[in-house]
């Protein structure tokens, strides 16, 4: 395979040279990206007495840019894969090398470099966690090191696209590139295990804990918040309604009870599919939709009879637990069908 080792780099030290320059021992070629450094820009200079290409813009644009730039690069150089790897010395040149010999066993996959950790210092070690977890309880992808900069990237025709298209231009970039692996790289995601390496407790780290984590977790949150807001918008709708038709106009509770909410049922369907999942497919209509609640429905109501009558387990504990699993559950399928 023809690939390369692609580094985003601002404001980088003596680091960055002695990293390239063995690479370049090893006949590696090698692109870095100047994300507008107003600080060691001496150092761009010795790359390029060396022969490495250096990429760059005057302005700061973000580590996603960074790579969006590199990646276009490289597809018109003719590169079949990247190795993406950070300028502030935490990947190894064997851990590079290891990602780029099993891009060459696994065309197509996108390889992760997987970090210990046990042996992450403390602040990084809960942020991992913390998104480790949420990764596998809102989308279902299990990853041991979501946060990892060390990745073998396949450049062909199916994938770059979808890369430069990825919405996001700093941190979150490489969340997004995660999160719809699936459909970026069918042949699958694999992780390989590689040093963990923290040089003065990650002092050199450009990343912003407030703004760059905030971009994060709404990227990793997707839908869900609107989804939610959804919900409530139709709940208000749905015992609006149901106590003007009852107090006012039918005084009855059956009749009232249906019309409100088939009325909050077409509200929150299109709320959905122009707010929620905007851009939405075919698949996603107001029968598709039908089908689900009525599913939800019975599989609550069954829920309820066998945990409530028949084991006698107190109504309104179970109440909550199933129909907040059950409303969890919803969002994902809602999202998959959406997607379609």
């Amino acid at each position: 395979m023809n690939y390369g080792v692609l580094i985003p780099a601002f404001q980088p030290d003596e680091g960055l040279v002695a990293l390239c320059r063995t690479l370049t021992e090893k006949n590696i070629p090698i692109i870095v990206v100047n994300d507008g450094s107003t600080e060691g820009t001496e150092y761009f200079q010795q790359l390029q007495q060396d022969g490495i290409t250096v990429l760059g813009y005057a302005e700061n644009r973000g580590k996603g840019y960074a790579l969006k730039t590199g990646i276009k690069y490289m597809q018109k150089a003719g590169f079949e894969g990247a190795v993406t790897a950070d300028a502030d010395g935490q990947h190894t040149v064997a851990d590079i090398l290891r990602i780029a010999g099993k891009m060459e066993e696994c065309p197509g996959c996108l390889v992760l470099g997987a970090r210990d950790v046990e042996q992450m210092i403390p602040r990084s070690k809960a942020g991992n966690r913390l998104t480790r977890t949420l990764f596998r309880i809102l989308h279902g992808i299990d990853l041991q090191d979501t946060q990892t900069g060390l990745r073998g990237i396949p450049l062909d025709t199916h994938t770059v696209p979808m890369l430069l298209n990825l919405p996001g231009d700093r941190y979150e970039y490489e969340m997004e590139m995660l999160l719809r692996s699936q459909e970026l790289f069918p042949s699958g995601v694999i992780e390989i295990p590689i040093e963990t390496i923290y040089i003065d407790d990650n002092a050199s780290s450009h990343f912003r804990p407030l703004k760059d984590g905030m971009k994060i977790y709404s990227v990793l949150f997707g839908n869900f918040p609107k989804y939610l807001l959804s919900s409530v918008l139709s709940y208000v709708v749905d015992y609006s309604l149901f106590s003007v038709l009852y107090y006012c106009v039918l005084r009855q509770t059956a009749p009232s009870q249906v019309a409100a909410r088939l009325v909050s049922a077409v509200f929150n369907f299109t709320v959905n599919k122009f707010y929620v999942f905007k851009g939405s497919g075919k698949k996603y209509n107001l029968l598709s939709y039908t089908v689900l609640a009525a599913a939800v429905l019975a599989v609550s109501a069954g829920a309820l009879h066998l945990l409530v009558d028949i084991c006698g387990l107190p109504a309104f504990a179970v109440k909550l637990l199933v129909d907040g699993i059950l409303y969890v559950m919803n969002y994902f399928v809602q999202k998959k069908i959406a997607a379609m």
